[in-house]
């Protein structure tokens, strides 16, 4: 790790306060120094408001100057679902890029995610943005033992766009956060599929009778806003 920090003196990270991005962001203040990393979060509206706090408290627990910004998305991030992740991503790559002066763009991916998977990943490499954690190797087991450190939980989130299969609105992504916000402490890797009303998990998880008319009162409750 060492060896990769020693070809830059500055960095900017692309910081969703997430863990993989929070692990690359301690790695940079670790190697170069706090005052001469940068992190850089969008505040657009379809990114949970808590990722956005997590990521301002995560920055000044490490020192960090935080600079928080609008990707001005493209119209293609609404209308184009199949390749929605790419053209955001891409969106804030860029915006980042006209931000910073920086030797070095970094971001989280690290080496257990799948390109496949990521429809983003296409709009790293065409930013030219370097990714430390899967270019040496290192996957999520590294990344949750670095970040244990900060004694901070974190959540596996994807943006409330994503739960939304039909037309992206800002009242359907109000509504997919509140509901999310009642339930995501209780129920890891829960999603709300706003247009289709249902929810679905991550990960396997156990419920019970309680657990489905608890869920059932939250959705109904968020869709009376």
């Amino acid at each position: 790790m060492k060896a990769f920090f020693e070809h830059f003196t500055s960095a900017a990270v692309a910081f969703s306060g997430g863990a993989d991005s929070t692990c690359v962001l301690m790695l940079a203040c670790e190697f170069l120094g706090a005052d001469n990393v940068t992190a850089y979060t969008c505040s657009d509206s379809h990114i949970f408001r808590y990722e956005i706090e997590n990521a301002a408290m995560l920055c000044e627990m490490l020192g960090v100057r935080h600079v928080m910004f609008s990707a001005d998305l493209p119209q293609e991030f609404f209308t184009d679902k199949i390749n929605r992740c790419y053209h955001c991503k891409k969106a804030i790559l860029n915006k980042i890029s006209a931000l910073t002066d920086a030797d070095v763009i970094l971001d989280g991916t690290n080496a257990d995610d799948n390109p496949d998977d990521r429809p983003g990943f296409k709009a790293l490499t065409e930013s030219g943005v370097r990714s430390p954690l899967r270019e040496l190797g290192f996957g999520k087991d590294y990344v949750l033992k670095t970040v244990a450190a900060l004694n901070v939980e974190f959540h596996d989130e994807s943006c409330k766009a994503s739960r939304l299969s039909g037309e992206i609105t800002d009242d359907k992504m109000y509504l997919t956060e509140y509901a999310e916000d009642s339930l995501r402490d209780r129920y890891k890797g829960i999603r709300y599929r706003h247009d289709d009303r249902r929810v679905q998990f991550k990960k396997p998880i156990t419920l019970h009778e309680d657990d489905f008319l608890f869920i059932k009162e939250t959705i109904k409750d968020a869709l009376s806003q």
